[in-house]
């Protein structure tokens, strides 16, 4: 049996789900290339012509009574040149299509394996600005530049218009990008013009199963729908990817502009803008590089883009973000919704992991290799980025660190970020930098939710620490050292730059923050409430000051003031080598209980004020030394 046979079952069988109980199903149409249209599949003879005879045929069918029945290509075992360019057209070159398929319903184009059947473009092909006098490439003074009479596109190899139910399986389509012929930039950044593996253009129910999409002068794959009437249309496209690779390309592995309903499952979307290409109308060792050159680029264009789901995904090494989804700037409604990635692995070595604005994103289970960027700026929870039991760590890659420094970076641009049972693992760098926009509204904050923030060694140097502004911190939060990154302990070893816990950071009951990395300062510069107005008696909050960590209340400026509040269910342990310093100007208020145990430092400034409410009590040990920490208290005031 054909190693095609089962995957053509899988896929005529919805075609045929739909026939009566008792009524034949359709006969099933079935045409090979090589015999049916005189393909070759050497690898040398040209076969763009019988891709063409083959398009012709289906398109032609499908508008006959007869197009509504299942059909099959098959394209057999081989490597198929293609690669026609044509000229006298408005465009200097114009790429021809492959196969370019409109209105086809109930197809399966499917080859032999996607290791044994390729289709291959021809080397020399034209790509980019060239001067249609001379023919040379011609590099504009201009930032942005679109005469098209200077363009030279590289076309689609697969196109895919107003179709429903066709799958694509068991191919690899090659667009040979390291032996282009490449002109000067075309559009606003690199080359942006078609030079695309395939396109999907209002299609519903297509699946791709099997595929290697690679070496395209701009996107793998690119899907343009815009079926959906709004972003809560029930209907969906369908658009699935199944165990597929779209990697190597020169703008996308995937763009997709508009889509409601879409799922990748399996796949891997990296490497993009790394082919190196030796034209000189580039320079020496040039990789094609055509912004924003991400591995997956969801960006609505006059459409939606929505219900979106990516599960064991991969998103490495490309030379962009591996993933972008970026809100324009000004009042633009929603035109994102309900886009969730799942056990996805995002590595970003020269780029961002992920630099996410637009609303409606969720990440459950994945790992994010180098800084994930932003946030969006979310009006209600839907809106909001959530990240559900996410690693985020500075890993390199192959060698190469993954891009930092931070592990997450926002600097007023998200608002509801949501991190929950979430892990944090820095190497050298520091963890985060989230500034809220309003720093004080602790609903629009980040929160995190059991959480865990490993260190390695501590980033040192001015502006090197984390800074944290309006978090809220709930369940077991724990910021301890990572096991394996660190040297045996160092007692005497100095603190590298303190954390800054700006604005009003807060500690929900029930709840529990534990302060537990080695030589780490927190430099409290704004409020800090431990257990605020608990919603029952029994929740309470605790704030543990573990060896080798001093929380420093610090004023930013004379006018400022740093203040703690310990709420009357709540606790604040300050142990053995740890510190609590009251700087000047500090301000603690205890409703509930404020321990410093034997051999833990205590510090409080003449200037500061500390006042007991209620029940409220502060038990400084017999033994604890009432001095700053001796090697991790920052400078002074």
């Amino acid at each position: 049996m054909h190693s095609w046979q089962p995957v053509l079952f899988l896929a005529l069988a919805g075609a045929l789900r739909g026939a009566a109980p008792g009524v034949p199903a359709p006969a099933v149409l079935r045409k090979d290339l090589k015999k049916d249209f005189g393909a070759v599949g050497d690898g040398l003879a040209d076969d763009q012509a019988a891709f063409g005879r083959a398009a012709a045929f289906f398109n032609a069918r499908a508008r006959t009574p007869a197009g509504a029945g299942p059909a099959v290509l098959f394209i057999p075992r081989g490597v198929y040149r293609v690669g026609q360019q044509l000229g006298g057209g408005e465009a200097y070159r114009t790429g021809a299509p492959v196969l370019a398929l409109v209105g086809c319903r109930n197809l399966t184009v499917t080859g032999q394996d996607s290791a044994r059947t390729e289709i291959r473009y021809a080397d020399g092909r034209r790509y980019g600005a060239f001067d249609p006098a001379t023919g040379r490439a011609y590099r504009s003074p201009a930032a942005v530049f679109t005469n098209i009479a200077y363009a030279a596109t590289g076309g689609v190899c697969l196109g895919l218009k107003e179709c429903a139910n066709v799958v694509v399986a068991n191919l690899a389509l090659n667009g040979n990008s390291a032996h282009l012929e490449l002109g000067g930039f075309w559009g606003d950044t690199g080359i942006q013009l078609a030079c695309d593996g395939v396109f999907v253009d209002n299609s519903r129910d297509v699946t791709l199963r099997n595929v290697a999409v690679h070496h395209f002068g701009r996107d793998g794959i690119q899907v343009l729908n815009r079926l959906a009437r709004g972003l809560d249309d029930p209907a969906r496209d369908n658009i699935v990817l199944e165990n597929s690779t779209f990697d190597y390309n020169g703008r996308q592995g995937l763009s997709v502009t508009g889509a409601s309903g879409l799922r990748a499952v399996r796949c891997s979307f990296s490497h993009t803008a790394r082919v190196q290409n030796p034209t000189a109308a580039l320079g020496a060792g040039h990789a094609l590089f055509s912004n924003p050159a991400a591995g997956v680029d969801l960006e609505p264009e006059g459409g939606y883009v929505a219900h979106v789901a990516f599960a064991r995904c991969r998103f490495v090494d490309n030379g962009g973000q591996g993933l972008v989804a970026d809100r324009p700037g000004g009042p633009h409604p929603p035109a994102t919704a309900d886009v969730r990635l799942t056990d996805c692995t995002l590595w970003g070595t020269t780029n961002w992991s992920a630099w996410v604005t637009q609303p409606g994103f969720q990440f459950q289970g994945c790992r994010f290799y180098g800084a994930f960027v932003h946030g969006c700026d979310a009006a209600t929870a839907a809106e909001a980025t959530a990240f559900d039991g996410c690693t985020f760590e500075d890993r390199p890659y192959a060698g190469r660190p993954a891009l930092g420094p931070y592990l997450f970076f926002s600097d007023r641009r998200a608002r509801r970020l949501r991190f929950t049972a979430c892990r944090f693992v820095r190497r050298g760098g520091p963890w985060l930098h989230l500034v809220a926009p309003d720093p004080a509204d602790t609903a629009a904050g980040p929160h995190f939710l059991g959480c865990t923030f490993e260190a390695g060694p501590a980033p040192a140097g001015p502006g090197a620490g984390p800074v944290w502004t309006g978090a809220v911190f709930g369940g077991r939060a724990v910021l301890r050292d990572a096991p394996g990154l660190l040297p045996p302990h160092n007692q005497a070893e100095a603190a590298g730059a303190p954390a800054e816990l700006s604005g009003l950071t807060t500690v929900r009951a029930p709840g529990r923050l534990e302060l537990r990395a080695r030589t780490a300062a927190w430099l409290v510069r704004g409020g800090f409430d431990v257990g605020r107005g608990p919603a029952s008696l029994r929740d309470s909050a605790r704030v543990v000051v573990g060896e080798g960590n001093a929380l420093v209340l610090a004023a930013a400026a004379p006018a400022d003031t740093a203040a703690l509040y310990v709420g009357p269910t709540a606790r604040l342990l300050v142990q053995k080598g740890g510190a609590l310093e009251l700087r000047r100007y500090a301000r603690l208020v205890v409703a509930g209980a404020v321990v410093v145990e034997p051999g833990a430092y205590f510090f409080r400034d003449p200037l500061a004020r500390v006042r007991t409410v209620g029940a409220g009590t502060l038990r400084v040990a017999p033994g604890a030394v009432a001095a700053r920490h001796p090697t991790l208290s920052p400078g002074d005031d």
